[in-house]
């Protein structure tokens, strides 16, 4: 069985590693640059042990928290349609610088207004950075390299949650939270750095595109089905990605390893068991994967020790790993590049809305029951959106 285990790993980083020959400059540029982001973007998950340590109530930390979303699912319009406009390069420049100076801006301020001010920052620099470096990934994939290369692209975006609250956990009990700011932000200068040696080009830029295009693009495509099952599994990563650092500490557990397994886990599934999933009905298997991760959601709180919290960071991102790849994939199949920018920020604002606006709202669940209650009705309530979607469907 070690041996059979020995020779399949052998071949897919063989296959991987003849994959990563083939592809051009710009496609790994968005990758690396957009994993580096990532680090920077993940850290912020452990901000609520910075805002706990402030005094903060369970309220305001959801209301904090979810702040981010404000500005990344307003301003998604808008930007999206600048980024097909004036170019994902200068668009993605923008965005970092002030993802950095948000970032660092937190070692000076610790009044509420002003943090969620520098959320809101982080908010709009990520909508413009996640949505430009996935069209220019996106657009330099042929459709039949789309499922595993989007796949692969998205797998160095979760690796960074082993870059950013694995070791940023460890630099906050070690040293402080200054020091976590510090590092978090050194992630988005190194994302600057590859983005400007991006090749662009320029006739591409500056089409005259309206922001409404952004929202007819939405209906004519019809693509709510998409959208829907995307922000269904958001509000599950939400919750969970928010809380389980309160959560696991409060039962005096390490939430590290989580983030640790989680990160491992979704990129070792993303590179080389992407490829394995049958291009036909990807839908109705999304809703299945669905399923089976609102059920791990379910049991979190029968987590006690460490052997628990190691079990879920395996079984949580094991159902999760492949949704949004195969989502984006089939979004963007036989589209044009010129929607690339918009499509995504479809996607992307339907992740936000889950991820942010949820988070607010089972913050006030868990300050009005527990944590536990929190938890659970996520879990239900995932489910019950897919049975609308099947509904619907019919």
């Amino acid at each position: 069985d070690y041996i059979w285990l020995a020779f399949f790993v052998k071949a897919r980083l063989i296959s991987t590693i003849m994959y990563l020959r083939g592809l051009n400059k710009n496609f790994l540029l968005a990758t690396f640059s957009n994993c580096f982001f990532f680090v920077n973007f993940s850290c912020f998950f452990l901000l609520p042990l910075f805002l706990d340590n402030l005094g903060y109530t369970k309220t305001l930390i959801g209301l904090t928290m979810s702040s981010f979303g404000i500005s990344s699912i307003l301003l998604t319009p808008f930007c999206s349609s600048l980024i097909d406009r004036y170019g994902k390069k200068l668009l993605s420049l923008i965005a970092l610088s002030l993802m950095i100076i948000s970032s660092l801006s937190f070692i000076y301020f610790d009044n509420f207004f002003v943090i969620i001010c520098l959320r809101i920052i982080q908010g709009a620099a990520f909508s413009i950075f996640f949505n430009a470096s996935s069209a220019i990934a996106s657009n330099n994939l042929d459709d039949k390299d789309k499922q595993y290369g989007l796949s692969f692209f998205s797998s160095f975006t979760i690796f960074s949650y082993f870059l950013g609250p694995f070791f940023s956990e460890k630099l906050i009990t070690l040293y402080g939270f200054e020091e976590f700011f510090v590092y978090s932000s050194i992630f988005s200068v190194l994302a600057f750095l590859l983005i400007m040696n991006l090749d662009e080009n320029p006739s591409a830029s500056k089409v005259q595109i309206k922001v409404s295009s952004f929202f007819k693009i939405i209906r004519d495509e019809k693509i709510f089905d998409i959208l829907f099952a995307n922000l269904l599994v958001a509000s599950g990563f939400g919750v969970v990605m928010n809380f389980v650092s309160l959560y696991l500490v409060g039962k005096g557990l390490s939430v590290g390893y989580f983030f640790a397994g989680y990160a491992i886990i979704v990129s070792l599934s993303r590179i080389f068991l992407s490829s394995y999933i049958r291009q036909s009905n990807l839908f109705p298997k999304v809703l299945l994967m669905l399923v089976l991760f609102s059920l791990t959601i379910f049991f979190i709180p029968a987590i006690n020790s460490l052997i628990g919290v190691m079990a879920f960071s395996i079984l949580f991102p094991a159902t999760y790993s492949l949704i949004y790849p195969i989502l984006s994939s089939i979004l963007m199949t036989g589209r044009d590049h010129s929607m690339s920018g918009r499509l995504f920020g479809a996607l992307n604002a339907s992740f936000s809305i889950g991820v942010n606006l949820m988070t607010l709202f089972y913050g006030l669940i868990a300050d009005l029951y527990s944590f536990e209650s929190m938890f659970r009705f996520a879990s239900l309530l995932i489910i019950a959106g897919v049975v609308l979607i099947l509904i619907q469907r019919r």
